[in-house]
Order: structure tokens, then C-alpha cells, then sequence
């Protein structure tokens, strides 16, 4: 074989991690980027300090990065929203590897505007002049961000961007990162998200990304820079590809433009086409604070930074939105389900303001076993309600009985989580005949049994100038349940009583549960939180199979 074919061929080695090659005087690194939980990490920038060498991981943390032998010697850098930046030498991307990046944790310091009912405003561009010029965005470098600077208020609530694509653009979809900084000396500083916001346009135009979900409340920021990377595309029908921003000059240099993350940031006179929608109060900062800052893990911060993690997660799976999904009317709500696998039926309840998807984990492992029947709470998930009233689990639990009549269903078994094991134990109590086991993850017989720092934080919600849309949810968990000792002791059938080793009901209410039903079996999860099917999912499914199969 001759040398030059020999060269090409040594190093190609099929791969779904880490691997390189050597070719013209140049490397190939491909991997993947996976979080402390072997989690894939969508859109991670990588890149290479002060220099064009860039790429950005895919949807499910695969990357490739093409590093040119004059810079063998410096290391690659990943750095992604939510996580810690990470230097990895090159010769240290040894085959077989996963590229893994530490968590990190924020302190919350939720923003509670009082004194001054919220003005709403609408700060940037909000209509398109004859005169525009156009910021293009290159397919082939998905690293480059480009933006502009808002000034916001002293304390500013986001709700939503929007901005104009050219009509001339070609594409049959696009997908954009936004990211949102903290401004210094004019120019983009520390991110202030704690996850990715992404977007998927197929459409020229006006765009609009609501941010409400995302919680963004600023407290002292007198400006951010919103910038927008294009992370993924398809062409259109002729396998054409052009996409641009609408932008106008201005005499400020508010237009920001950087190759990749670990270059520097540039800025030119201009402003996108473009604009935020915020809610504020009247007083102006003057200064710049800091970004949220990383602090120690406590406990509840790990566990609300681990929740977010799966959520995002949990969308991703597809549960809860499956196009087999029913809907079952009770005239008042219209509950919607979701099954799957065959067998004894084994109905699943999520937690408060959760849905089907939060059991993403669960679903694929028991439906082997089950006929799965997954359930969107009354007014969650994909459930609708036309009730006006105050939620409750014995309302809760009559829902769960016309939904079991209606698929003729004789005896259940039923995990519930958190809200939903406070209405297994409801639905216990109410309908003893149509219960064969019931597994109760981190539920509750009365508010006092939650700890009291959760306690304050939903009396905090409540008291806030302006109701949070889920106000009844809120109320239900400080309000109710109201089971007594001498209920539980009525149950007969066998219980299986959960909770994580640092979980946010008292241990000495978990254990009351436990002690007070006959037939109960109690098992705290070491290592987790509240959101045990979350964090230890291997180790909890085995124990209720092996419950539910005894």
C-alpha cells in the first residue's frame, strides 16, 4: 500500500465519541458533551482562545472541531449556559472519551417588584424603515453571535424578543440560540442564563421568542446585550440557504458581532431591527451589577438547578405530547392520557404544575411490565379546566375516578408523585375497592409536613403585587392535604411509602405515613431531593417493580 493512502486511512475509525485524525496538516476532534449524568449537552460552544478554530456541539452534544497543527498546543475550550468552562489539552482527547462539564449552581435571588403596580414596555426598534441593511449569518459557523445592546430598568421582568428576518432569506427551517448578557465597558460581559433558549423560525418576518418561562428577572442591570447564533438549518426546496437579521444605522455602536466564544467582542455603529418586551418600575440604574454569581451547593440549590436539568430533558422525550394520547371529558375538564405496554394497568401522577413527561424516566421501564396509563392533572399539562374554584385532592381524586370508569378499569395500581401521591392517598381512601397497591413518592398528609422554608417561599408568591398564573396550584400545597392518622389506618392495601434522603417533607412526616398504614414499606433514597424519579431513576424503578411484582 502506498504511503499517502496509508496516512488517509489511519486514523478513520468509526466512532459515536471522541476520536481524531491527522490530514494536511490539520486535526479532527469528534465527541460528545455529556453533563455529570451522562446527559447529552445541546449547543456547546468550543473553541479555541483568540482564534477563528470554533464550533458548536448539536442537539445532542456531538461536535466536531478542525484544529490546524500551528495550534496543537493550545487547549480546547467548552463552555455551555448552566455549566462550568472546561480546558482539555489535545493530546489529552484520547479515543473512547466523553467530553463531561461540571454543573453549575446559582443563587436565587427572585426579583419581587412591590410599592408600584408593573408598567409594561416594549424597549428597541419595533418597526422596520425603507432604509435597512442586512447582518448575514454563515451557515458553516454556527460559533458567530451577533446582537445588540437594551438599556432596561432597575428591576426589569423579560417577557419577550423579537426581530425581523429578511424577506430575501432562503430556508425551510432555522434553529437560533439567544443569549443574554451583562454589559461592561459597552460590550457583552457574564451570562445571565441559566439554561439555553432556543428558537425554530420557517418563516420570514417579525419573530417573537417568549421568554416568560424562563424567568428572567433583573435586579440592578442598566443594560444586557441580547445576541443570536444560528445553531441548526435545513434549506429550502432547491437546497438554497441564505439567512439575515434587518438592521439600521444608528450613531451609537450597539450592533455586537463575535466569532466564537472564546474571542473577543466587537462592536459597530447600528442596531438590529429589534426589541424587547419587559415589565419594570419607574427608578433607572445607573451601575452595572454582577451576573449571578456561583456559590456552594446547598442542598435546595442543587436540587432546583438538578430539577431544571431534567425538565429539559423531559420535553426532549416526547412524552406528554405523543399524537396517541386521548382525551377523556368530564365536563367541566378534559383530562388527557397517555398509554403504553400491556398487562395489569398502572396509573401514573405527576406533581404540582408537572405533567405526563416528568415520568420520562419511569414510562419506558414499566411499560415492559404495565399497561401504563400516564395522566395530566386537571389544569396541568395538556389537561384543560373551566373550573374556577379552589383546587383540592379530594377534587382531584373524583377526577381519577371517572377517568378509571371511563376506561373501565376495575383495580389499579397508582405511583404518584409529590401532588400526585398526595391524590393516590386521597384516591386510597375514597375508593379502597379500585386499589391494588399504591406507591407515594414524597407526599404529604398536611402543609405542616413540608419544611418551612418551602412553606415561606409559596407564601412569597402569593403575596406578590401580581398573582402568578398558577396561584390555585400554589394555594392547593399551602392549603391542603388534610389527612388524619386515623385515615391512613383504614387503608388496607399494601402502600409503598418514598422519599429522597434530603427530601423537602420532614423526615418524621415520612416516616408518620409509613407507621400509620398496615401493609406500608418505607424506602428513603439516598442521594436525592424531592425529585427522587429524577435523580436516582435506576434505583427507584427497581424498588417499585420489585414492589409491585411481590
Amino acid at each position: 500500500m502506498k504511503k499517502n493512502n496509508l496516512s488517509a486511512r489511519l486514523f478513520l475509525t468509526v466512532t459515536f465519541l471522541v476520536f481524531l485524525f491527522s490530514a494536511k496538516a490539520q486535526r479532527t476532534f469528534e465527541g460528545t458533551v455529556k453533563d455529570s449524568q451522562q446527559n447529552p449537552i445541546p449547543y456547546c460552544s468550543i473553541g479555541i482562545k483568540n482564534s477563528k478554530v470554533a464550533t458548536v456541539a448539536n442537539e445532542n452534544g456531538t461536535f466536531k472541531l478542525m484544529v490546524p497543527d500551528s495550534l496543537a498546543s493550545s487547549n480546547i475550550i467548552f463552555s455551555a449556559i448552566g455549566f462550568f468552562d472546561r480546558q482539555i489539552p489535545q493530546k489529552e482527547m484520547k479515543a473512547g472519551a466523553v467530553v463531561e462539564l461540571k454543573e453549575k449552581v446559582f443563587s436565587i435571588n427572585e426579583v419581587v417588584i412591590k410599592g408600584t403596580k408593573l408598567k409594561e414596555k416594549t424597549v428597541g426598534q419595533q418597526s422596520r424603515p425603507m432604509i435597512t441593511f442586512s447582518k448575514m449569518f454563515d451557515q458553516n459557523i454556527p460559533s458567530i453571535e451577533q446582537g445588540n445592546i437594551y438599556e432596561i430598568y432597575e428591576r426589569t421582568i423579560l417577557k419577550g424578543y423579537n426581530f425581523y428576518i429578511i424577506p430575501s432569506s432562503k430556508f425551510s427551517s432555522i434553529t437560533l440560540k439567544l443569549n443574554i448578557y451583562t454589559v461592561k465597558n459597552n460590550l457583552p460581559d457574564s451570562s445571565v442564563l441559566r439554561q439555553n433558549i432556543t428558537y425554530k423560525a420557517t418563516t420570514t418576518g417579525w419573530q417573537h421568542i417568549d421568554l416568560a418561562p424562563y424567568n428572567l428577572n433583573f435586579d440592578g442591570l442598566a443594560k444586557i446585550a441580547v445576541t443570536l447564533q444560528l445553531v441548526n438549518h435545513t434549506p429550502d426546496s432547491n437546497n438554497a440557504f441564505v439567512f439575515g437579521v434587518s438592521a439600521k444605522k444608528t450613531l451609537s455602536k450597539d450592533l455586537l458581532f463575535r466569532y466564537q466564544s472564546q474571542g473577543n467582542w466587537e462592536s459597530n455603529a447600528g442596531t438590529f431591527i429589534a426589541n424587547l418586551d419587559l415589565k419594570y418600575n419607574n427608578d433607572r440604574q445607573k451601575t452595572n451589577s454582577p451576573a449571578p454569581s456561583a456559590i456552594e451547593e446547598s442542598p435546595e440549590v442543587k436540587m432546583l438547578a438538578n430539577y431544571y436539568r431534567n425538565k429539559e430533558a423531559a420535553k426532549k422525550s416526547g412524552y406528554g405530547k405523543n399524537k396517541k394520547g386521548k382525551y377523556i371529558d368530564l365536563g367541566d375538564a378534559k383530562i388527557y392520557t397517555e398509554e403504553y405496554g400491556e398487562g395489569e394497568p398502572l396509573l401514573m401522577l405527576h406533581g404540582n404544575n408537572g405533567s405526563i413527561e416528568d415520568f420520562y424516566r419511569q414510562i419506558p421501564f414499566f411499560a415492559k411490565h404495565f399497561r401504563v396509563i400516564a395522566i395530566d392533572t386537571r389544569g396541568q399539562g395538556r389537561s384543560t379546566d373551566l373550573s374556577s374554584g379552589a383546587y383540592s385532592y379530594d377534587g382531584f381524586s373524583s377526577d381519577l375516578y371517572k377517568i378509571i370508569n371511563s376506561l373501565a378499569l376495575q383495580k389499579v395500581n397508582i405511583i404518584g408523585w409529590s401532588d400526585g401521591g398526595n391524590t393516590a392517598l386521597t384516591f386510597n381512601l375514597a375508593h379502597p375497592e379500585a386499589v391494588n397497591k399504591i406507591i407515594a413518592i414524597g407526599a404529604n398528609l398536611e402543609p405542616a409536613g413540608v419544611k418551612d422554608s418551602l412553606i415561606n417561599t409559596f407564601k412569597k408568591q402569593l403575596s406578590a403585587d401580581s398573582l402568578p398564573r398558577n396561584h390555585r396550584l400554589i394555594r392547593l400545597m399551602l392549603e391542603y392535604p388534610h389527612i388524619t392518622s386515623q385515615q391512613l389506618q383504614s387503608i388496607d392495601n399494601p402502600v409503598l411509602v418514598i422519599a429522597g434522603s434530603d427530601d423537602v417533607i420532614k423526615p418524621e412526616h415520612t416516616q408518620l405515613i409509613a407507621d400509620k398504614i398496615k401493609k406500608s414499606q418505607l424506602q428513603i433514597i439516598p442521594n436525592a431531593t424531592h425529585y427522587v424519579p429524577f435523580e436516582q431513576p435506576d434505583q427507584l424503578n427497581k424498588i417499585m417493580l420489585n414492589f409491585l411484582k411481590e
